[in-house]
């Protein structure tokens, strides 16, 4: 496909992948985090704790499945769902082998819209990975509250860039891997319409809260727990250098709730090199050869910086990644 320039795309077009391209959806695996055992053990003794039903679990905004099978694993049965029918072609593609429709199904839908779907207090656990930035506050919490069982579980967590593990490597090298972000998240903001703005600024918000702005009302929620990783790093994918918009990050922790933080420079870890990494950027923004440096010279530039800082080809360096993660418990 020939790239389009930033100017004549919209933001809502520009992430749009056939669900046949098998290249392009195996390489957005390869090089998505690799949720540990670990960080899913914190969630599945959460809800252990709160109790010992395991029948429906609800994976929102499914992407390629990853989460689905883990809950698949845990759950009798899993419902994915997402707005993209592509997005459920391909989970449905990936998981299909393992999990047949008795054991996962699928739904073409928003998260605001999931009580629309499903019964009220149906399920057991809704997961939310990357989705919940996106999605309209208060309506998507609110169709959740309404779909959980009481004592029904809410995980959701969103993840930022690769950081860099090393601290020195942090130091010297971070600062060009995220002006590299900022530089394509600016051209995809600059060629969206102008009625993608507030979005634009409501997730910027989001994500630079670290999911402090999710409110959890006592009347609906108990045992509201926040875990947030590597906060020296950046969750936002971009902010007001990208969008231009003044950013102004809310907080609704309320004193009752558990707050966790950790620097772990092994979570997730992965270990990359220059070429991985650019396929990190070709994949996150597939409509644009310019992501990885085809065709963009600044980009190219900051690459080329970039790989003599880590070492050059062929070297591998660990990073890690910043992520925020909410547990709630449905009265």
């Amino acid at each position: 496909m020939k790239d389009k320039p930033y100017a004549q795309r919209d933001s809502e077009d520009f992430w749009k992948v056939e669900a046949d391209d098998h290249e392009f959806w195996d390489a957005y695996v390869s090089t998505r985090p690799n949720y540990s055992q670990a960080f899913y053990e914190i969630i599945h003794r959460y809800r252990s704790a709160h109790s010992s039903t395991h029948d429906v679990a609800h994976d929102v905004g499914c992407g390629a499945g990853q989460v689905t099978e883990e809950l698949a694993r845990h759950y009798s049965h899993v419902v994915a769902s997402d707005t993209d029918a592509d997005h459920l072609a391909v989970a449905k593609r990936r998981l299909a082998p393992a999990f047949d429709e008795s054991h996962v199904s699928y739904t073409h839908s928003k998260a605001e819209d999931l009580a629309s779907h499903h019964r009220k207090a149906s399920a057991d656990l809704i997961a939310a990975a990357e989705a919940v930035v996106l999605m309209d506050r208060d309506s998507g919490l609110q169709s959740f509250a309404d779909v959980l069982k009481p004592g029904g579980t809410l995980a959701v967590w969103f993840y930022g860039g690769p950081t860099f593990s090393d601290p020195d490597l942090f130091t010297s090298a971070q600062p060009i891997l995220d002006k590299i972000m900022v530089r394509n998240w600016t051209k995809v903001i600059d060629g969206s319409g102008p009625r993608r703005a507030w979005g634009f600024k409501r997730c910027a918000e989001a994500m630079d809260s670290w999911l402090d702005f999710l409110p959890f009302s006592t009347d609906e929620w108990t045992d509201v727990q926040r875990y947030k990783w590597n906060t020296h790093g950046t969750l936002p994918f971009f902010g007001k250098e990208a969008c231009g918009y003044e950013i102004e990050p809310t907080s609704n922790v309320k004193a009752a709730e558990r707050l966790v933080i950790d620097r772990d420079p092994r979570f997730w870890m992965n270990e990359w090199d220059i070429k991985a990494l650019k396929e990190y950027f070709r994949v996150l923004f597939p409509g644009f050869r310019g992501a990885f440096g085809e065709g963009d010279k600044e980009i190219d530039a900051l690459f080329g910086d970039l790989s003599e800082i880590m070492g050059g080809e062929g070297v591998k360096r660990q990073f890690t990644w910043p992520c925020s993660l909410v547990l709630a418990t449905r009265r």
